[in-house]
C-alpha cells in the first residue's frame, strides 16, 4: 500500500527550494535563538527568500505548497506569516539522511 504523506515528504525534500526551506526552518528551531522579529523556532515569510536565496515569489509558491501537504505550519501576528515545521517525520528524514 502507497502512503500518500511519504511520497509528499519525498517530493518536499527532491525539489532545491523546498529542502533549502525546509532546512531552515530547522534550523531555526535547533537554534533555539530568536530571529530578527523575536519569534523562536520560527521564519517569517520576509526571512526565508534571503535566508535561502531566492525569489519572495518563488518562496511563497512554495511554502504554500508544502503546507498544503502538511509539512509546514503557518500563523499571522499581524501583518507578520510566521512558519515552522509541522510534521516531524521530515526532521527524522533529514536527521538519518545527514548522518
Amino acid at each position: 500500500m502507497i502512503n500518500e504523506e511519504n511520497i509528499q515528504l519525498f517530493k518536499a525534500l527532491s525539489e532545491d527550494t523546498r529542502y533549502r526551506i525546509i532546512k531552515a526552518l530547522i534550523e531555526s528551531e535547533s537554534e533555539c535563538k530568536e530571529n530578527k522579529y523575536g519569534h523562536k523556532g520560527e521564519l517569517c515569510a520576509c526571512e526565508i527568500p534571503e535566508l535561502i536565496g531566492r525569489t519572495q515569489s518563488n518562496t511563497s509558491m512554495h511554502l504554500a505548497k508544502l503546507q498544503d501537504w502538511g509539512i509546514i505550519k503557518v500563523r499571522k501576528e499581524g501583518k507578520m506569516r510566521l512558519y515552522s515545521i509541522e510534521n516531524d517525520k521530515i526532521r527524522k528524514i533529514l536527521k538519518v539522511v545527514e548522518e
